[in-house]
């Protein structure tokens, strides 16, 4: 990282300038590079995840005792449960996403029947296919015969439908997540940023011939993964991290990511993985409406006041013509991560930990540092922000920006 560029970022950090520090030894561990090498952690490809070595980092430099509960409340697709789990820590996440929910508890299963494992995985990929009764959901914003081929587009479906058929619940779990994760390798769509593009892609490899290798790779973790240590556990569960459903003062420590500021829809980006999760489009567009408010499609809205100087001088610096539109996406997610960060206040125990891994965001008109506003709302909850570790620093790359602006990726870490 280099030191001017810090030194930028900082010159406006008022109040909390003292508490912001380089970490660059963070800045890939704030990303999911470590985990596409990493067995178990890598079925999924979640672009949006940390490194379980960072959960490890930050239990040991805050000090968390093993046998504590660690709460995820935007756990994604499971990254800081099973790293607590496999270091000795309980673990609770919640998601708004059946998808993240789904990922995290199949990473999690234990005590598999190796044997039926292995007797199932080969049954249902040499399996002869036939018609089925299942079809796709209208997912709305794509068209699903655009974004597979034809034979894809069944043979996904085939597969799925054999897979319900299977008895035991963590076998018909490893092989769906199986069928999940090369979703997006069998398709004619491509992930842009926060958008999917269908473009033909050459040479696709069969869906029965993605999904025989995936489940290979997956056999093969399993069978060289340390079972996990006794006494503990860990889940994912369904839930709005604005309202989480836990008994007050029974959380030692969060650790967590809420999706940037970035105006991405997560159910949009994984569509197509939700499309063999989801029933049909109006379920997809009642996960969009409960979302956190990151992007125009989330819809709730929250009856919550609180004062934020960072947040007034955002919005005297957003021009007019484009302040309902922004304005109104910058104010809905500062307002849902106030009820988060309320809820989550409530869920620990005196003295408990939080650290908050966040990025800032480049506007034409502004910077919006989330990471400083995340400090003011939680000191106005009750917090006490200990230090903002800066992981990296970056020049905006936004159109329309007239001079370059160093944007940050930061950990807030509270305490209660």
């Amino acid at each position: 990282m280099r030191e001017d560029l810090f030194d930028r970022s900082i010159a406006a950090g008022g109040r909390f300038s003292h508490l912001l520090t380089q970490k660059p030894e963070y800045k890939d561990l704030v990303t999911f590079a470590w985990c596409k090498n990493t067995p178990v952690y890598n079925w999924f490809y979640y672009k949006e995840g940390y490194a379980g070595e960072l959960v490890w980092n930050l239990l040991d430099r805050l000090n968390i005792k093993k046998g504590s509960t660690i709460l995820d409340p935007f756990c994604g697709t499971g990254t800081t449960l099973l790293a607590c789990r496999q270091n000795g820590y309980s673990a609770v996440g919640y998601d708004i996403l059946p998808l993240g929910v789904f990922v995290s508890n199949t990473k999690l299963q234990q005590d598999y029947d190796m044997d039926l494992l292995q007797e199932n995985i080969q049954k249902i990929t040499k399996k002869k296919f036939t018609e089925t009764r299942l079809k796709w959901p209208d997912l709305g914003f794509i068209d699903v015969k655009r974004a597979f081929s034809k034979y894809a587009r069944k043979d996904l479906l085939f597969f799925k439908e054999n897979i319900m058929e299977v008895e035991d619940e963590k076998i018909r779990n490893f092989l769906m997540l199986a069928l999940i994760s090369i979703t997006l390798q069998a398709s004619n769509v491509k992930k842009d940023g926060g958008v999917l593009k269908i473009m033909k892609k050459k040479n696709l490899p069969p869906v029965r011939h993605l999904f025989k290798n995936k489940l290979k790779r997956m056999n093969r973790d399993l069978k060289k993964s340390e079972p996990l240590p006794t006494g503990g556990f860990a889940e994912a569960r369904l839930g709005d991290a604005c309202t989480l459903k836990l008994e007050p003062e029974t959380i030692d420590t969060c650790i967590t990511s809420p999706p940037y500021l970035n105006w991405v829809d997560y159910t949009k980006v994984y569509a197509l993985e939700l499309g063999l999760l989801v029933d049909s489009s109006r379920d997809m567009e009642e996960l969009r409406k409960k979302s956190l408010r990151s992007h125009a499609g989330a819809k709730q809205g929250r009856d919550v006041t609180y004062k934020s100087e960072k947040m007034r001088k955002i919005m005297e610096n957003i021009s007019d013509a484009q302040f309902n539109k922004k304005a109104q996406v910058i104010e809905g997610y500062f307002e849902d991560m106030y009820a988060s960060l309320s809820s989550i206040y409530e869920a620990l125990k005196e003295k408990g930990k939080a650290a908050f891994v966040v990025g800032n965001v480049c506007l034409p008109e502004t910077i919006v540092d989330t990471d400083l506003i995340l400090a003011e709302l939680g000191e106005e909850i009750g917090f006490t922000t200990k230090e903002i570790l800066v992981a990296n620093v970056r020049w905006c790359d936004v159109h329309g920006i007239r001079k370059p602006r160093p944007v940050r990726e930061s950990i807030v870490v509270f305490e209660k």
